[in-house]
């Protein structure tokens, strides 16, 4: 049985220098460019089991809008402080911990960690991820516990804005 993961970058988020980081809001057009994603994830069968996202406020606004648009539960996001900051192992940690009932995940975190964990992943070269894009991994035959570097194979990259 294959498991699909699904990378987010947050989207379109207020100047860094206005605020803490941690703090920081979606745009008015990051908000828009999320609800463009939900509306093209529609059309994809997009149906994750649990939406890890990272406690900044940038990337809650982006779950919470992507779960409204796709007519979602709330409940789907699973707020998760290391996501914040990580690293390619904290996230790697972070998906070999997940329960084996999970055949979909999404992952909304920060650039350039979400970026590189897509690449450390599929062995693909992404480049870099824009806000709102999302990568799409495709595990074959293993446990979440057994994935690790070169393991997935890259589906698609998206961007409502390409």
């Amino acid at each position: 049985m294959s498991k699909k993961l699904h990378l987010i970058r947050h989207s379109y988020a207020e100047n860094p220098n206005e605020k803490k980081d941690i703090n920081r809001r979606l745009t008015h057009e990051g908000q828009s460019t999320v609800r463009a994603l939900g509306r093209h994830l529609i059309n994809q069968n997009f149906n994750p089991d649990i939406i890890l996202c990272s406690t900044a406020e940038r990337t809650r606004e982006t779950a919470l809008n992507l779960v409204e648009e796709l007519e979602m539960s709330e409940q789907v996001i699973d707020y998760q402080d290391v996501i914040y900051n990580a690293s390619v192992r904290e996230l790697l940690s972070v998906l070999n911990g997940l329960p084996e009932d999970h055949n979909e995940v999404t992952i909304i975190g920060h650039n350039p960690t979400i970026t590189f964990f897509g690449e450390y992943l599929s062995g693909s070269i992404i480049g870099n991820m824009d806000p709102a894009g999302i990568v799409t991994i495709r595990i074959e035959k293993l446990k979440w516990s057994e994935i690790s570097q070169g393991t997935g194979i890259f589906e698609a990259y998206y961007h409502p804005n390409h």
